[in-house]
């Protein structure tokens, strides 16, 4: 179908008419003489008590032409003075009692200044003239309306106007955009349509009955030109205070929504089929008030049905969608694709290398106090352009630097945040050895002779076991041996007895003797030492105490002499962390010679005893580092064959020697950060 565009215009034109004759804050009010004030100047609004009532006072240069429309839901009362621009620092005012909770005041549009009057009730109000000034009365009661002076003009308000008008809302100001393929109609009351426009076209507005507020509403052509009239504000003020917070009725301009997706925008109803996305941008002009410039490659169609969603959060939707991407410079927003906004940054920061690179290189010195020159220089390279280099000069600690002089405060700046005093830190050790050893031995020694009274039977002992420590016998009992002591029969007493138990008997024909020893010995040893070192941050502090064992070694006819650690040996890393605690890599030794393993030619064995662990201690706190312990357990029984396994009287026939051994090695380790 063939779109006949005079018509159409012509109806878009005859729309706007209705849409602007409607709007009461765009509509100019007209006196009783039907002139029309221009260039007033509003320069204060205060807020005052009067008895029994409270006012809003607005004062002004020129002719105040205001017209006012009762809002709810929150209740408020919005004036519009067209011709009118604001000369006032306040742009919100608190209220001083009820029914005023305070006053907002904002350009609404170039020709019109807007002043909200937040009420906390329908309270019934009064507007009327005081000289150059427009003074609104807010009664406690409801009470009729009072008496004008017969110097002051009176302009009586209308809670139900008798003309369509649209329904302003203050901090969440809504539009209504709606699309209908076919059989589109515009509802206006006082307007007749020309035929052509029988196709689908735009509908700004819809427009109820007499006396009742109306709800911006519309429908979106592919065809049109013009999207959308603009019905309230562009968009909410971004605040900044707590005051600021509150939605102003004058508002400007957005910035772009941030990435937290927090969006200011004014909530839209969508409902669009196959709609150019052009048109779609245009209507965000409208509704935006931002200069919107398309990128040639921007094309395509658009279907979205949104509900009160912000215009900046739909617009986000739709970019996302097709694959577009914007730009905000001042008040113009430009929109193109993904494609053409990467190409484009990426030929900026080339063409800005290139002129960065082609600027002549400078070449500056800079000395070091507290980092190593050849230690920095490989980590500040990274930061240099292609056509950069940094030398190091050791004698003096300089690093000397040559790149293009964009460069040069990059790397001033990496120099000043790494060439800083670090911090130190003081590390108390207490190296304690504890050791304990236990031994007890307990053994007997038994030896008896006898013969009958013939003489002819004899049993005794052999003295290559041993013999009895007590001599005397009776005469002339085994006189034949040529000994006075008997002959032990079984030979198990302690190796170094501490005391002992002797029983005997003598007869002229039995003798026997009976040892029992017993020796025990108990030990504890504790080594105590407390070294101290202080190292810096992040570097390495070692404590060794020991000794150095030499061994010769002979290489191709040569004798050389190396040395083994046989040391105690403590390494501690400290680490000073953000939140003011050490954190500290520890490394525990301990290495001995082994006496109990034979020397391999004249090589000791060593015994080595580590600990390795990472740990957070607190500046000044203390922790305990141990574990390492040696413990050594020996039980020797030394028995006669079969007679030393019986119970009881097996004791006097064996030998049992218990030993002992235990040693503990702890570490305490105390840091303390040195500032």
């Amino acid at each position: 179908m063939k779109t006949n565009w005079p018509a159409l215009r012509h109806g878009c034109l005859i729309l706007v008419s209705i849409a602007v004759a409607a709007s009461p804050a765009l509509a100019q009010t007209k006196e009783p003489s039907g002139t029309t004030t221009t260039g007033a100047v509003i320069s204060s609004v205060a807020i005052t008590q009067a008895p029994q009532r409270s006012a809003v006072r607005v004062e002004g240069e020129g002719r105040l032409d205001v017209h006012a429309a009762r809002m709810q839901d929150p209740d408020r009362l919005v004036l519009d003075f067209a011709g009118a621009r604001l000369a006032v620092q306040k742009t919100v005012i608190p209220g001083v009692s009820a029914p005023v909770r305070g006053v907002r005041i904002g350009q609404y549009r170039p020709d019109v200044a807007r002043v909200v009057i937040d009420l906390t009730s329908a309270t019934p109000y009064q507007l009327s003239r005081d000289a150059g000034a427009v003074v609104i009365y807010f009664n406690a009661q409801p009470a009729e309306p009072a008496v004008t002076p017969a110097n002051a003009t009176t302009l009586t308000s209308q809670n139900k106007l008798s003309r369509p008008e649209f329904r302003y809302t203050d901090a969440t100001p809504r539009l209504s955009v709606l699309r209908s393929s076919r059989n589109s109609q515009i509802s206006a009351p006082r307007f007749m349509l020309p035929s052509e426009l029988t196709q689908p076209s735009f509908v700004l507005a819809s427009f109820s009955g007499k006396g009742e507020p109306a709800r911006p509403d519309g429908t979106v052509n592919q065809a049109a030109q013009q999207a959308v009239q603009q019905a309230t504000t562009a968009a909410t003020t971004l605040a900044t205070s707590a005051s600021q917070a509150q939605s102003s009725t004058a508002s400007q301009a957005p910035a772009p929504a941030a990435a937290a997706a927090k969006y200011t925008g004014e909530p839209i109803s969508v409902n669009l089929k196959d709609v150019d996305l052009r048109d779609f941008f245009r209507l965000i002009h409208e509704i935006s008030g931002l200069n919107v410039v398309l990128d040639p490659a921007v094309k395509g169609s658009l279907t979205i049905v949104l509900d009160e969603v912000p215009w900046d959060q739909a617009l986000d939707i739709v970019l996302q969608n097709n694959s577009l991407d914007k730009q905000l410079n001042g008040n113009v927003l430009r929109i193109a694709t993904r494609a053409t906004m990467k190409n484009e940054a990426e030929t900026q920061r080339d063409l800005e290398k290139a002129q960065a690179e082609a600027v002549a290189p400078v070449t500056v010195t800079r000395v070091l106090s507290y980092s190593k020159a050849a230690t920095l220089k490989d980590t500040l390279k990274k930061f240099l352009s292609s056509r950069g280099d940094i030398l190091s000069d050791d004698r003096s600690n300089q690093l000397i630097i040559r790149d293009i002089p964009s460069v040069i405060p990059v790397i001033d700046n990496l120099i000043r945040q790494l060439d800083r005093k670090s911090q130190q830190v003081e590390i108390e050790a207490r190296v304690v050895s504890a050791s304990r050893s236990f031994a007890r031995d307990i053994g007997t020694q038994l030896g008896f002779e006898g013969r009958t009274t013939s003489g002819r039977s004899v049993i005794g002992g052999d003295s290559t076991v041993g013999v009895s420590n007590v001599d005397n016998k009776p005469d002339p009992f085994l006189a034949a041996k040529g000994t006075s002591a008997i002959p032990l029969n079984t030979n198990l007493g302690a190796s170094a007895p501490t005391s002992g138990l002797f029983l005997g008997h003598r007869s002229p024909n039995f003798a026997v003797d009976l040892f029992i020893t017993a020796a025990e010995s108990k030990g504890v040893g504790k080594l105590l030492s407390k070294p101290k070192v202080i190292t810096q941050n992040n570097e390495k502090a070692t404590v060794k105490q020991g000794t150095k064992i030499p061994i010769q070694t002979t290489i191709n006819n040569t004798i050389s002499v190396q040395f083994i650690d046989a040391v105690l040996k403590l390494e501690v890393t400290p680490q000073i962390t953000a939140e003011g605690t050490i954190f500290m890599d520890v490394l525990v030794e301990n290495t001995q010679i082994d006496t109990g393993i034979p020397r391999v030619q004249g090589i000791p064995a060593l015994n080595t005893q580590s600990a390795e662990t990472k740990v957070t201690v607190a500046d000044g706190g203390t922790v305990v580092i141990g574990g390492i312990i040696v413990s050594q357990q020996r039980v020797d029984i030394s028995q006669v064959p079969l007679v030393g396994s019986l119970p009881l009287i097996g004791h006097l026939f064996r030998r049992t020697n218990t030993t002992t051994q235990s040693q503990e090695l702890l570490f305490f380790l105390t840091p303390r950060i040195i500032l």
